[in-house]
């Protein structure tokens, strides 16, 4: 029942952190679809270029319009806008030598003066580089001037630039580009963008702490599967199911194989059987053992000395030991032998003392 608990609970958590991804990310969409809806849809013709009067037209590839063909969000740094031309379906020199001194001066960028934002629009310095191996692309980058010296330019932000191209531009072929609406762009809100990237962080983590959870989950899942395998036992397996004691301990290893992967899968650690700790338990004893030692060698005073294990005695060793042994007890053996000599010498001395006494004491008691 607990445990049953527990994996309604995880499921449940699971869902709510989902649910919490997807509204931060509706969040954001809804964000990034709210800024530049000002915009008025640039005409366009079946093929997606833009309308112009002449037989040259021209497709805006970067940036991108949305479905509405609204050109928004645009950053403020290092904007490119490319334009491909095109004449009668087909792609349109527009960058050959005999037309590019021509055509290079017929972009101009305009947008808000960032000393008056609320004033006239005023020209943007840009620059116009052609392609190397497509001959109908041009590309206008935007050159605003640099707040600080060593530092690029930025466009305003959540605001609207417009690039006219002159009706004069033409192709290799003398095919004018003709009257044609300018390329209006907005650029993206700084405080906007600042938010759908906060709440885009925020999808993120709450993604990594679910994938982060249910990682776990399954780590310890494995682990409390593999401790249940190490004990598991192949007789009351072979009982319960019916089945031969080989095939339980087929099974039991099987099992053991599956379990060994989910824990490489979910980086989980195989539980230590009964011999693998008690080796811990004694490396660990003589480590401690060892330090000890160490503690005692530093609280002896100096010059003093202390062996800390003892040393194997060699055969020289031995016989040096043997000899010296013997040595003292053939000393202790004449030792004792000179003792006993004396002590003979000292009673018989005094029994040949004690005869004279008694013959004496005999002789005065007859008179």
């Amino acid at each position: 029942m607990r445990n049953k608990f527990g994996k309604q609970w995880f499921r449940a958590l699971c869902v709510a952190v989902a649910a919490m991804a997807v509204v931060l990310f509706c969040g954001v969409g809804a964000f990034a679809s709210d800024q530049g809806s000002e915009l008025t849809k640039q005409p366009r013709e079946a093929d997606g270029t833009i309308s112009s009067s002449g037989s040259l037209k021209v497709m805006v590839e970067s940036p991108r319009a949305d479905r509405a063909g609204v050109l928004k969000n645009v950053p403020l740094e290092n904007v490119g806008i490319k334009l491909y031309f095109s004449e009668n379906g087909k792609p349109a020199n527009v960058t050959a030598a005999d037309v590019w001194a021509h055509n290079e001066s017929c972009f101009t960028l305009t947008g808000p003066d960032p000393k008056n934002p609320t004033g006239e629009p005023v020209e943007i310095s840009t620059m116009t580089v052609k392609g190397t191996k497509e001959q109908n692309y041009i590309l206008v980058v935007a050159q605003p001037t640099p707040v600080a010296e060593g530092q690029p330019g930025q466009l305003a932000g959540s605001s609207e630039y417009t690039l006219s191209i002159n009706p004069e531009l033409r192709s290799t072929s003398g095919a004018s580009l003709g009257e044609i609406a300018p390329i209006s762009f907005t650029t993206m809100d700084p405080k906007e963008n600042s938010k759908a990237s906060m709440i885009l962080m925020g999808g993120m983590l709450a993604a990594l702490i679910a994938f982060m959870v249910l990682n776990n989950y399954r780590k310890m899942k494995a682990e409390a599967e593999a401790a249940a395998l190490l004990k598991a036992n192949p007789y009351r397996i072979s009982k319960e199911r019916g089945i031969t004691v080989d095939e339980a301990k087929a099974l039991i290893e099987k099992a053991k194989e599956k379990n060994r992967k989910q824990l490489a899968k979910v980086g989980g650690k195989m539980p230590k059987t009964e011999e693998e700790k008690a080796k811990e338990a004694a490396a660990a004893k003589a480590a401690a053992e060892a330090a000890r030692r160490e503690r005692e060698m530093e609280l002896l005073p100096e010059k003093t000395y202390k062996v800390k294990t003892r040393r194997a005695v060699t055969a020289e060793e031995s016989a040096f030991v043997a000899q010296r042994k013997a040595e003292a007890e053939r000393k202790a053996r004449a030792e004792a032998a000179k003792k006993a000599a004396r002590a003979r010498q000292q009673g018989g001395g005094s029994g040949g003392s004690g005869g004279k006494k008694k013959s004496s004491k005999g002789k005065g008691k007859k008179k």
